[in-house]
């Protein structure tokens, strides 16, 4: 049974994001730390580009706003028509303490309505140019906030989509992982199931050949005792037949000397001769027939005797041999049932192990499936929580950007006001400037004809070079 590899519980932490957010450090997640990195990397290029945009939407505000005033100051301009008609008004005031006839500088009332026809024009154009870039300004800003607005909504996109795509790849690595754990457990199931096969026929085979060795045994022993048997058969037979051999010639014997006792007496000399014959030859045959009895008794005590002992050995030594092997086979059979039980009680203990180590297996992947649950729904959680509070950062954002374009139509409204302002401070300037006295429609006929259109040929020697423009 190979050993699986020892995993630790996993452990809970804060994630990259901070807290709330969380993750935990296992097996499952084990590019958890590649993927703090990059969240990390990731959030810094995010941060430096959004101060990086924000120092650059600040710097192109500012130059705006500063080419924005630069061109709309208009006080500048109106200071320096002031400051000409101030120099002019000095320089008439000078003159008329030096009491000097302006008679001759009839051409002070046209270079006026000269400078004025142009500082008209000159606003006109400035109004119209400023009208322009007014609405080329607004455009632009639109067009950023639009630019900005959608690179924002791309970023949060994709960082959605890349959320989404890690998500997914900790979901396939997690299912893999779990498929791969049960295929391992099913494959490891099998190989017991065939290992305990295994086992089984071999012990089956080892029960089945001591039991054959035990019946060739018990044969080889029945076979033995049928020879014995079949030995002391033969020679028992052997034994009733040389009695019976002994018997009949005793018979035979009996019956001659029946026979010769019947005959006649004229054969008596003749059976007398023939008897005497017979008698030595029947002593003689008796003789050797006592002689041949006793070496048969002898040799039947000295057989029957060694045959005893023969026998007794053989049975001693069979029954020796039989006392052996039956120790030999109660030992070798407590030995192998003893064995037996011990397997089988190892076998039970380890299955009892394997079944403990499965059940500890099964509660630790549930408490981790438990675990990735609540981390995929905390994970769920703070992603929907990112989201709302991204969506709510951009309706802020869009709130400000509208409050920041109604300031500056504010500021563009008070800009026009003061321009207006200063327009009509200008005008009213300029009227008075007309109300004087010389200026009325009381002067002579001829200075009203110069005011109608006087082309002057040259200068006139006697006034400033400023003022003759």
């Amino acid at each position: 049974m190979s050993k699986l590899p020892a995993s630790k519980i996993p452990k809970d932490g804060p994630g990259p994001r901070g807290l709330p957010d969380c993750y935990y450090t296992s097996r499952v997640l084990n590019s958890t730390f590649r993927y703090v990195k990059f969240v990390k990397r990731l959030r810094a290029e995010e941060e430096e580009q959004r101060r990086g945009a924000e120092t650059r939407l600040k710097e192109l505000t500012d130059k705006q706003n500063s080419d924005f005033f630069i061109r709309c100051d208009r006080r500048s301009l109106i200071n320096n028509v002031a400051r000409r008609v101030d120099l002019c008004m000095a320089s008439y005031q000078e003159d008329l303490q030096k009491k000097r006839q302006r008679s001759k500088c009839v051409h002070v009332l046209p270079c006026i309505y000269k400078l004025r026809a142009k500082e008209a024009e000159e606003i006109q154009l400035y109004q119209i140019k400023e009208k322009e870039a007014r609405k080329m300004a607004e455009k632009e800003f639109d067009k950023m906030w639009h630019e900005v607005t959608m690179k924002k909504s791309e970023a949060l996109a994709a960082r959605m989509e890349q959320d989404a795509i890690e998500r997914l790849r900790r979901d396939l690595e997690c299912k893999q992982y779990s498929d791969q754990q049960l295929e391992q457990r099913r494959i490891q199931r099998e190989k017991e199931r065939e290992m305990l096969k295994e086992e089984s026929k071999r012990f089956k085979a080892i029960w089945d050949e001591d039991i054959r060795k035990e019946q060739e045994a018990e044969h080889q022993r029945a076979e033995k005792r049928k020879e014995t048997a079949r030995e002391r058969l033969e020679m028992i037979l052997e034994r009733q037949e040389t009695v019976r051999k002994q018997q009949a010639e005793a018979k035979l014997i009996a019956d001659t000397w029946d026979s010769l006792t019947g005959q006649g007496i004229a054969d008596e000399k003749a059976a007398i001769e023939l008897r005497r014959r017979k008698e030595r030859e029947l002593n003689e045959c008796n003789k050797k027939m006592i002689e041949m009895k006793k070496e048969l008794e002898k040799l039947e005590r000295a057989s029957d005797g060694d045959f005893q002992l023969e026998a007794a050995r053989r049975q001693e030594l069979v029954d020796k041999k039989r006392c052996e092997y039956l120790t030999w086979s109660q030992r070798t059979n407590r030995e192998v049932r003893q064995a037996m039980i011990d397997q089988i009680k190892e076998r039970e203990s380890a299955r009892n192990v394997l079944k403990e180590k499965l059940a500890e297996q099964d509660e630790y992947y549930r408490q981790l499936f438990s675990q990735l649950e609540g981390l995929a729904a905390h994970k769920e959680k703070t992603d929907a929580e990112a989201r709302r509070h991204h969506q709510r950062d951009l309706l802020d954002q869009i709130k400000y950007n509208q409050m920041l374009k109604e300031r500056a139509r504010q500021a563009e409204l008070d800009e026009i006001k003061k321009c207006q302002i200063a327009k009509e401070e200008y005008e009213r300037e300029i009227s008075k400037m007309l109300c004087r006295p010389h200026f009325s429609d009381e002067v002579h006929p001829f200075m009203k004809q110069m005011v109608k259109g006087l082309k002057m040929s040259e200068k006139c020697p006697c006034s400033k070079p400023d003022y003759c423009s």
